[in-house]
């Protein structure tokens, strides 16, 4: 029938692929294979990954080796090649043997997938494969050869330099990619190729060292080589930030060339002349280059590579503004001995609620140590918030006796902020509880607040006394503390609370704690409309057993939607039990994906034969999250 597509080749529809799954358990191995065929030409990911996957289990090597032959079916010959790279090393016997089919594209499609392998164990098969009339084959194998990143393979590659220029490029890129030396004097003749030096100075730059760099300035700013300026910098930029030190000679005008450039027409050439004239060492266009740098950072908290080698700049840094100076604390942590006294003892002052700031700022604290420091640490921590105080108190431990010190020298510190101080410092637990106590009860929560990370002090705090005496201000502390350190002592209070004046927190720590016994609370608080109902049922999941998972079936079964529905099926899957599979495999097909990702996890904890069927079905969901979700289950 010309013209028509055959009914087999034709893609099935979702429903036909999803009834396949649910069979496929129960079909013989033959219809099994015939259902793989079907499947995998459905375009929904998670159908074809389900299909592929199962392929990879059950399909034998001969079956797949006729998928790469069929040159008249795309789809199984992808699927075939898919299915030998998913099995890895398994697949390495069949697809080298593969390698000497009288079929060119079969030999074609078995380099793909040995390149995709990378396995050692595919070189010399490869090196044969290298002398394969076909071009195509030779190109492929080229490439696959590179990926090895052997560099047995050099002579292998280089009579290619000279062959067809497709297969050219690929020795050239196959020769970077091996990132040895010794390609180094056969790649740089190609610089001024028309056709492969753009891709020989690229090869040179992964390969990297002093020898590639060498090749590179040889041909700029002097030029001949067909590749934009700013990539050309870019790539003397990145071997340059590779050496382990400046080259001993550089070309005659070569700093010019690149001073010049920093008032260049493009940001990436003002960037790339700027990295390398840094990563050269000192020179009079250091702050040109800076700005130059600053123009377009890394990423917040990364030290540009071009100032690795620059502690002579940590002085000049720290006196910047932002970026600057966030390089400035990240280089005095790699050269404390170059860091100027005063200069950081002026930037401590002038920081403040900078949080980009105070992570290179304590990891600079952490290696130095001068006279006035602890003065100064003592002075920003009294500055900062809580969450940046909290970054600085990791180096309280190196710095301990200087801020002591420090403290005692400063009468008119807060009782408050003393009392702080003095605990994370080391002060025992018992004192520190002590002076708590004495506190006016409103100084304490923002006290015991910021003292939450001394487990010791947290535990010895009376807190029954305190929820009794002013639940308003030690509520949600109490809670916390519970939580965090188990504090199961605290739960008849906390269950109180929730019964009188429930709170979010509050009944978040009972299902933390799983307490059992604050179940009819929390049934009595889920009966109530209100802003708390998503905290209980989340906390009725936590807790299980079967008055919670009956009140979980209900507010499934309310016909509530929304986020709602979707808390309460979370909450069901968590503590699933038995007569829960009914609701679970109706989550399995509701509109919401929420649900059915919950409905996944829900399945998991049963061990009746038909949740495979189920998770079979969540494996072909048109929701990526659902499909792997169901995937990764059915591979435990």
């Amino acid at each position: 029938m010309t013209g028509m597509q055959s009914p087999f080749k034709q893609a099935p529809s979702w429903d036909e692929c999803v009834q396949l799954l649910e069979r496929l358990p129960s079909l013989p191995l033959d219809s099994r294979v015939e259902a793989i065929e079907r499947l995998v030409r459905n375009p929904s990911p998670g159908i074809r990954e389900q299909a592929l996957r199962i392929g990879a289990a059950i399909l034998p090597d001969s079956r797949l080796s006729e998928y790469l032959r069929d040159d008249s079916d795309a789809v199984l010959r992808n699927a075939g090649s898919e299915i030998f790279r998913l099995r890895g090393g398994r697949s390495l016997p069949v697809v080298i043997g593969l390698l000497q089919d009288p079929d060119p594209d079969v030999v074609l499609q078995s380099v793909l997938i040995l390149e995709k392998l990378r396995d050692p164990r595919a070189l010399e098969p490869l090196h044969a494969a290298l002398g394969h009339p076909d071009p195509n084959v030779q190109q492929e194998a080229i490439l696959a050869v590179g990926g090895l990143g052997d560099a047995r393979s050099i002579p292998h590659l280089l009579p290619f330099l000279d062959a067809d220029p497709w297969v050219q490029m690929a020795a050239v890129q196959a020769l970077g990619d091996l990132r040895s030396a010794e390609a180094i004097p056969h790649l740089a003749p190609r610089l001024r190729d028309p056709v492969v030096g753009s891709l020989a100075a690229e090869a040179l730059a992964r390969i990297g060292g002093e020898p590639s760099f060498r090749a590179l300035v040889a041909c700029w700013p002097a030029g001949g080589v067909e590749i934009e300026e700013e990539a050309m910098l870019g790539l003397l930029a990145h071997v340059l930030e590779g050496l382990p030190k400046s080259p001993a000679e550089l070309p005659e005008g070569f700093l010019e060339a690149l001073s010049v450039r920093l008032s260049g027409p493009s940001a990436e050439v003002r960037e790339a002349a700027a990295r390398c004239l840094l990563v050269l060492g000192p020179s009079g266009w250091d702050d040109e280059s800076l700005t130059a740098l600053a123009g377009s950072p890394p990423p917040t908290g990364v030290l540009p590579p071009a100032l690795a080698r620059r502690g002579d700049l940590v002085g000049r840094l720290l006196t910047l503004p932002d970026e600057e100076r966030s390089w400035g604390l990240l280089l005095a942590a790699r050269f404390p001995a170059a860091v100027p006294e005063q200069v950081l003892l002026r930037a401590l002052e002038e920081i403040g609620d900078e949080p980009e700031l105070l992570p290179p700022l304590a990891q600079a604290l952490e290696r130095l140590h001068f006279p006035g420091l602890g003065m100064a640490l003592l002075d920003l921590y009294l500055r900062l918030d809580n969450e940046g105080r909290e970054l600085l108190v990791p180096v309280f431990e190196i710095h301990g006796a200087a801020l002591t010190a420090a403290l005692a020298r400063r009468p008119e510190v807060s009782a408050v902020d003393r009392l702080a101080l003095s605990a994370l410092l080391g002060r025992p637990a018992d004192e520190v509880v002590a002076e708590i106590v004495h506190l006016a009860p409103p100084h304490r929560p923002e006290l015991v607040g910021r003292l939450m990370g001394i487990e010791p002090v947290v535990r010895r705090l009376p807190w029954g006394a305190w929820l009794e005496e002013a639940p308003e201000l030690f509520g949600v502390l109490a809670a916390e503390a519970a939580g965090r350190y188990e504090i199961r002592e605290l739960l008849p209070i906390l269950r109180e609370r929730v019964k009188g004046d429930p709170s979010a927190a509050g009944v978040r720590v009972l299902g933390e704690l799983a307490d059992r016994e604050a179940v009819p609370v929390l049934l009595d608080l889920l009966a109530e409309a209100g802003s708390l109902r998503a905290a209980v049922l989340e906390s009725l999941g936590r807790i299980g057993g079967p008055e919670a998972r009956q009140a979980l079936r209900d507010a499934v079964r309310s016909g509530r939607m929304g986020p709602e529905a979707r808390i309460a099926y979370r909450a069901l899957a968590v503590c699933a039990g038995p007569g829960d599979e009914a609701l679970l495999r109706d989550a399995a097909l509701h509109p919401d994906w929420y649900v059915r990702l919950a409905a996944v996890d829900g399945l998991t904890r049963f061990e009746h034969p038909e949740k495979f069927v189920l998770l079979a079905r969540l494996a072909a969901d048109p929701v990526p999250a659902v499909a792997h979700r169901a995937l990764s289950r059915l591979a435990d």
